[in-house]
């Protein structure tokens, strides 16, 4: 898996920091969408809640992620 995330980031242009590493880790893990929250429990350990924020607004803006509106209007991230 260690060389599939190193693959998107390279192919997106982005360096391959600690943070976008396991958030990628953990798209490619789960199959599902996940809210920021999922995302944040997931990490395990603690992370800053705007690294995470940073982290997926790159990912939208890359292409790597998408949103996904729920029904009671927050947002889900997909690969």
């Amino acid at each position: 898996m260690g060389s599939e995330i190193l693959r998107i980031l390279k192919n997106n242009d982005l360096s391959s920091t600690e943070s976008r590493r396991r958030i990628l880790e953990i798209f490619l893990a789960n199959k599902g969408a996940m809210a920021h929250s999922d995302i944040e429990k997931k990490f395990g350990e603690k992370i800053d809640r705007v690294t995470v924020y940073r982290t997926l607004q790159t990912f939208l803006t890359k292409g790597i992620i998408h949103t996904i509106p729920t029904a009671d209007s927050s947002v889900q991230y997909a690969l």
